[in-house]
């Protein structure tokens, strides 16, 4: 026969399996937390859309906004939760009241209170701003990429559309620097019928010899590797007026004629 101190240590003993409101705890919370990232996932684009048609253009704002509406995700998925399980370990989830913000102050299971759901509202909120990273850099770099084969592109298809004049005998020379203009000579002048582009041309210089140049001048740019479009311009420089290539991307500057 056990001691009176000896039967109330025994009785006073914790018990080795866990309660089960501790269970019921951890079961609902999981659940939530899937439940709201998976939301968060789901409504992503409906809500930059949302964020993109506001004309409030404050930062802080559309935080606000952001943080309200997963205060209203976490809300609505703990009601799902409970209106939906028929499981009795669900029983002793906190109950809801009809105002959905008044969650965050209740006082259901042991630990859950507010800082449980505001743990996982910042864990929704880095979800959301994480991917929203991911996602713009992506764009960024298709843009970046896109642009880069279009400069290639027309640069190169430049360079082939001058090529093709000589092969098919047309004596046009389209003007570099307005683009829609055709170059004239007359007497020792070449000038463009649409712009104000004119060149003093010595003896040797004539329109066959400028194609001959531009041409040479498209190739080089390419051949650095850069594959931006290069610009044209006419200064005058040390009592010199000349026909110039330029690039700021990759600081070419040089004479064509």
């Amino acid at each position: 026969m056990l001691g009176g101190k000896e039967e109330e240590r025994i009785h006073n003993r914790l018990p080795l399996k866990p309660h089960v409101s501790f269970n019921n705890y951890y079961s609902w919370k999981e659940k939530l937390r899937e439940k709201c990232f998976k939301r968060v996932r789901e409504d992503r684009n409906r809500l930059l859309w949302k964020l993109r048609l506001s004309n409030n253009m404050d930062q802080s704002i559309h935080s606000q906004d952001i943080k309200s509406t997963f205060r209203d995700i976490v809300s609505d998925e703990l009601k799902s939760i409970k209106s939906s399980s028929i499981d009795s370990n669900f029983d002793e989830l906190p109950t809801i009241p009809a105002d959905g913000d008044a969650i965050w102050e209740y006082n259901g299971l042991p630990i859950a209170d507010e800082g449980d759901c505001e743990d996982i509202l910042l864990e929704m909120q880095k979800i959301f701003y994480e991917e929203l990273r991911l996602e713009e850099g992506r764009k960024e770099s298709e843009i970046m990429s896109w642009d880069d084969e279009e400069d290639e592109y027309l640069a190169r298809e430049v360079l082939k559309h001058m090529q093709l004049q000589d092969e098919q005998g047309q004596n046009d020379v389209w003007c570099p620097i307005c683009k829609h203009g055709v170059l004239q000579e007359h007497c020792r002048l070449i000038f463009c019928n649409l712009c104000q582009l004119k060149i003093d041309r010595a003896d040797e210089v004539n329109l066959e010899f400028l194609r001959s140049r531009l041409a040479e001048a498209h190739a080089d740019h390419l051949d650095r590797g850069c594959k931006l479009r290069p610009g044209f311009c006419i200064e005058s420089r040390f009592g010199l007026t000349a026909l110039y290539i330029k690039c700021e991307d990759c600081r070419t500057f040089e004479v064509v004629i």
